[in-house]
């Protein structure tokens, strides 16, 4: 049995996994091979949800807290990885443009 303090660190787990194939999953789409793209977004979607799924069913089985705790532990590590990646893109458009040499 999992101590019950160890599940938000697992749900932290579950969301980084979570963040980096959704990461991974966007940096190989591709207008021209539109069926691998699509192959890609539901194939890492199924994966995701499995994760994720499993994280609950595991966290649900030890109690409602343990539950509840892995499900908080995720939805933090979501919206860390929102907010750091927005913070990130806003410093990448903060940072002056290269001039073309002439």
């Amino acid at each position: 049995m999992i101590s019950l303090w160890m599940w938000p660190f697992a749900g932290g787990l579950v969301g980084i996994v979570n963040g980096l194939t959704r990461w991974t999953t966007i940096s190989y789409l591709s207008s021209e091979a539109v069926t691998r793209s699509l192959v890609l977004v539901v194939g890492g979607m199924v994966v995701r949800l499995g994760f994720v799924a499993g994280l609950l069913i595991a966290g649900l089985k030890q109690g409602i807290a343990a539950g509840l705790l892995a499900f908080a532990g995720l939805w933090i590590t979501r919206w860390i990885i929102v907010v750091w990646s927005n913070v990130r893109q806003n410093r990448q458009d903060q940072r002056p443009a290269r001039q073309a040499a002439n």
